[in-house]
């Protein structure tokens, strides 16, 4: 996908893949697998997910966006008072607690964001077409270290039956992109209403996965 794409898409406020809730296998799982020297979350392709809010309850979070309108309603949004400042190519808008750098993912390095606990993926990696996915989780890679863990909710129907976005990911793709990485399911939710956050999607079955994804021992 080019990056015009997903600036017009905030532009004309089509915002289908914006969850409107905290996700739950966020909810239901995340706190439950923190450690008590876990301290910082990265959130790659962030968008303005309330995720970031409800993380930043009890860990440090470092979201990327790619538009500028996200990262400015997000802190409209959830009302919180922020500062901007440049750092290089990205714009940083930032709070207690949570910092957005805006600009090309691929152009972050650890120097910018610096160590992480985690990495929380719900909507990246499933937003990317085929083509992407590879270079996507390769740069993702650059953020692990021993003891990073990676957080990733997929979406599974049948690929032909929708253009994505959202794209499918199947587990056999999730072990492939992450070859030699350790690679844990750990749910399954059936969206037996085809309802992936704003947007209805007429596929015959439509599943979300969690792994939990580390570097092996």
């Amino acid at each position: 996908m080019e990056s015009s794409f997903w600036h017009k898409c905030w532009e004309r406020n089509a915002l289908g893949f914006h969850q409107q809730q905290v996700h739950p296998f966020l909810t239901n799982y995340f706190k439950s697998m923190c450690l008590a020297s876990d301290k910082h979350v990265f959130v790659p392709l962030c968008g303005k997910t309330l995720d970031m809010a409800y993380l930043a309850q009890f860990i440090r979070v470092t979201g990327n966006e790619l538009s500028e309108i996200a990262c400015r309603d997000f802190f409209l949004d959830n009302g919180f008072e922020y500062q901007q400042q440049h750092i290089g190519d990205f714009t940083q808008y930032s709070c207690a607690q949570l910092s957005l750098l805006q600009g090309d993912f691929f152009g972050l390095s650890t120097n910018l964001i610096g160590n992480v606990d985690w990495i929380y993926d719900r909507a990246g990696l499933i937003a990317l077409p085929v083509s992407m996915q590879q270079k996507y989780v390769e740069h993702l890679k650059t953020f692990f270290s021993a003891c990073t863990r990676l957080f990733l909710v997929t979406l599974e129907f049948p690929s032909k039956q929708l253009k994505g976005p959202p794209f499918a990911i199947t587990a056999d793709d999730v072990e492939k992109l992450f070859s030699g990485f350790k690679v844990t399911c750990v749910a399954t939710n059936e969206l037996k209403d085809k309802q992936f956050a704003q947007r209805s999607l007429d596929v015959d079955y439509l599943q979300e996965k969690l792994y939990i994804i580390s570097l092996v021992d």
